[in-house]
């Protein structure tokens, strides 16, 4: 990915703020020539006020540079927030879009990608981004304009020593490139060790992670994981920013040598200038330093930028096979929604294992089906499928009744491994959907059974439950994840082990408010344990990602 590739994408997400951008730019434009005037006007002040002691002179100009002075640093500080504030909009526009790209992509994606992998492209990647991006083009632009108009000024001054100027400019630039190279190569490595610390942390720092390092006695190896990943940041950083720092440093150097250099030529090889001149020639070098510095720097921060650029835009570029929130359909009460799944199979992975195979199952409006199998045998595969989640690798679902709606705007599921908020039992229910009523949450509460203990808690439906739901015991998770499924807008139920933390009467009694909830629709129970069976169920037995048997209760 070349640096003209990374400006041509910048350059797109800074369109819908063209007129912003243009304004912050003719204020570089009107700022940059008055910083350039004070120096010409020193040189009058020095041959015209001082020596020939004109002080009407003098004073006119002295009050002129005060002006000439307010009014630049007006216009900085007006241009510093009109450039942060187009800045964050493009950051806030960049994370939506990466966020929303991610969310699109299909359930094999996060088989392979970690969280903390995402994280990094939303958080860390991003805020790098920003901090380039808020200033980049103005400083680009102001510091092109400084030294375009100081070196028009040196020009006009002495050529000599203006050509002498340019020269040093030229050297180091090449010796730039070839620092801010090193620092690309660096940032790149910085970036995955990033993405290792927030994996890390995500992993043992959460509940699960510490009963299992404490459960296993590997608390110290954990720690040691995690302190050894972040010496490796902390080295890899050091020599980042020494190499920047180098870079800096010569620099530096490179220009605190010219003054005595002018000083030097003006009174040796180069003769004929005024004193005022020769002042005036210094003040100009040093205000080419700063604008040639702050190129070279922006090359280098470009460079190693670009890692962090390559990271947003691989994910900005990823195809978006499943379009977010289609919407549920909305059919007549009376209506039902049946699912045909011919043929189907589905593999994990390119040359993965095979979790379904040859898979033929009819799922009939308003019926109860009942999926069941050894650990493994993909039962909850199939559920993906069914819900319209997962797009099978082979074979065909088909949906009858929906209108011509997708099959995952009619279905929900309930997984094995749901996930619950760090907040209250209703904001839990209410995410369902946004015009969830009080009665509707009592109905659902109570199909599985939760509305005794929702009664006995001191705040009712406002009570916290903890991180993942933890102030709640496993049974009744499960059951509030179930409740807030029924709360969604469906026409086609699956739940996967819904009640493996539950005591043998407690899962009938809320298998049985689930088929009293679902009349009408469609249900499936995916279980390993069979659940108390109806006359009317359907039975279908899998193994190794197989159907071996069908049958009616």
């Amino acid at each position: 990915m070349t640096a003209a590739f990374v400006v041509r994408r910048m350059l797109t997400w800074f369109r819908p703020h063209r007129w912003r951008v243009v304004t912050s730019l003719l204020i570089v434009v009107i700022s940059v020539p008055l910083g350039v005037v004070n120096p010409l006007l020193t040189r009058t002040v020095i041959d015209q006020g001082l020596l020939r002691g004109d002080v009407t002179l003098l004073t006119l100009l002295c009050a002129l540079m005060v002006v000439l002075g307010i009014a630049n640093s007006a216009l900085a500080v007006g241009n510093v927030a009109l450039t942060n504030s187009i800045g964050q909009r493009v950051t806030a526009t960049l994370r939506a879009s990466v966020y929303g790209r991610a969310q699109a992509q299909e359930l094999d994606f996060y088989t392979e990608e970690s969280n903390a992998e995402v994280q990094a492209r939303l958080v860390s990647d991003i805020d790098g981004v920003d901090r380039f991006v808020t200033n980049t083009m103005q400083q680009a632009l102001a510091s092109s304009t400084a030294l375009a108009a100081a070196g028009i000024a040196m020009l006009v001054l002495s050529w000599p020593l203006a050509l002498l100027s340019f020269a040093l400019a030229y050297v180091l630039a090449l010796l730039n490139h070839r620092f801010a190279k090193r620092r690309q190569d660096l940032a790149r490595q910085r970036q995955r060790h990033i993405t290792s610390v927030l994996r890390f942390a995500a992993e043992d720092l959460n509940l699960g992670g510490i009963i299992l390092g404490r459960t296993l006695h590997r608390t110290r190896w954990q720690r040691e994981r995690f302190t050894d990943v972040c010496r490796q940041l902390s080295e890899i950083t050091v020599r980042q920013r020494v190499v920047g720092a180098t870079a800096y440093v010569i620099t530096g150097v490179s220009f605190a040598c010219v003054p005595p250099l002018v000083f030097w030529l003006s009174g040796t090889s180069v003769t004929g200038l005024s004193i005022g001149t020769v002042i005036v020639m210094v003040m100009l070098q040093l205000q080419l330093s700063q604008p040639i510095q702050a190129l070279l720097q922006l090359s280098s921060g470009l460079h190693v930028s670009l890692a962090k650029f390559e990271r947003v835009i691989e994910y900005l570029d990823m195809p978006a096979p499943m379009a977010v929130d289609g919407g549920s359909a909305v059919l007549a009460p009376s209506a039902g929604v049946s699912v045909t799944l011919r043929d189907v199979g589905h593999s994990y992975g390119a040359g993965g294992r095979t979790v379904l195979s040859g898979i033929d199952l009819e799922l009939p409006a308003g019926s109860v089906t009942v999926v069941r199998g050894r650990t493994g045998s993909g039962k909850s595969t199939l559920g993906l499928v069914m819900a319209g989640l997962l797009r099978p690798a082979a074979g065909t679902v088909h949906v009858d009744g929906a209108g011509g709606a997708e099959l995952r705007d009619v279905a929900t599921i309930v997984p094995q491994h749901t996930t619950l908020f760090d907040a209250s039992i209703r904001e839990n229910l209410m995410f369902a959907r946004d015009d969830v009523t009080e009665e509707d949450i009592a109905r659902a509460i109570a199909a599985v059974r939760l509305d005794d203990l929702v009664a006995k808690l001191p705040c009712g439906l406002d009570t916290p439950i903890g991180v993942e739901g933890h102030q709640l015991s496993g049974g009744e998770r499960q059951r509030l994840a179930v409740a807030r499924a029924l709360l969604a807008r469906w026409q086609v139920l699956i739940v996967d082990e819904i009640t493996s933390a539950l005591d043998g009467v407690t899962s009938d009694e809320v298998y049985d408010g689930l088929r009293a909830y679902c009349q009408g629709r469609t249900l499936v129970i995916i279980a390993h344990r069979l659940p108390r069976i109806q006359p009317t169920d359907r039975v279908v037995a899998m193994e190794q990602g197989r159907i071996i048997e069908r049958c009616r209760a």
